[in-house]
């Protein structure tokens, strides 16, 4: 139960509905394409900072050489960046919402990349809690099944 001092970020989000209900009452719908790189906390709390990133790139594979890491593909590089960020904020885990205007069903790009941040954060070893798609209408969770 919370009282009238408690704010969206005091509650502790144990379960997934309770991560995907806070994060409608923020982003509500869809505007634009765009990513949004979130944290929670050590205690289950949204973190800071909440970050969004618009004109990301189209293709997760694309390849591109940076000096510290060399040779990578665009989902390789924005997780392994996303994970500094986190350890830099002392967070414990990553939420990524993926934004766009469009219906609630997953289009090949959505699947891309979903499919390439799960797999770029498995072998980085970053947390990642969640992924979800902002659209026209709300908030869906995005597991697994929905794009392997």
């Amino acid at each position: 139960m919370t009282d009238a001092n408690t704010t969206l970020k005091d509650l502790i989000l144990d379960h997934d509905d309770d991560l995907r209900d806070l994060l409608h009452v923020l982003l509500r719908q869809a505007n634009r394409r765009q990513m949004w790189l979130m944290f929670i906390d050590e205690y289950g709390r949204l973190g800071d900072p909440l970050m969004p990133m618009d004109d990301y790139p189209e293709d997760p594979h694309e390849e591109v050489e940076v000096d510290d890491l060399g040779p990578v593909d665009q989902a390789h590089l924005l997780m392994h960046r996303s994970g500094m960020l986190r350890e830099a904020t002392g967070n414990a885990s990553v939420v990524l919402v993926w934004e766009r205007v469009g219906p609630s069903t997953l289009d090949d790009d959505d699947r891309a990349w979903a499919s390439a941040m799960a797999d770029a954060a498995s072998s980085l070893e970053v947390p990642l809690r969640a992924q979800f798609l902002l659209h026209n209408r709300g908030i869906r969770q995005l597991h697994p099944d929905d794009y392997l």
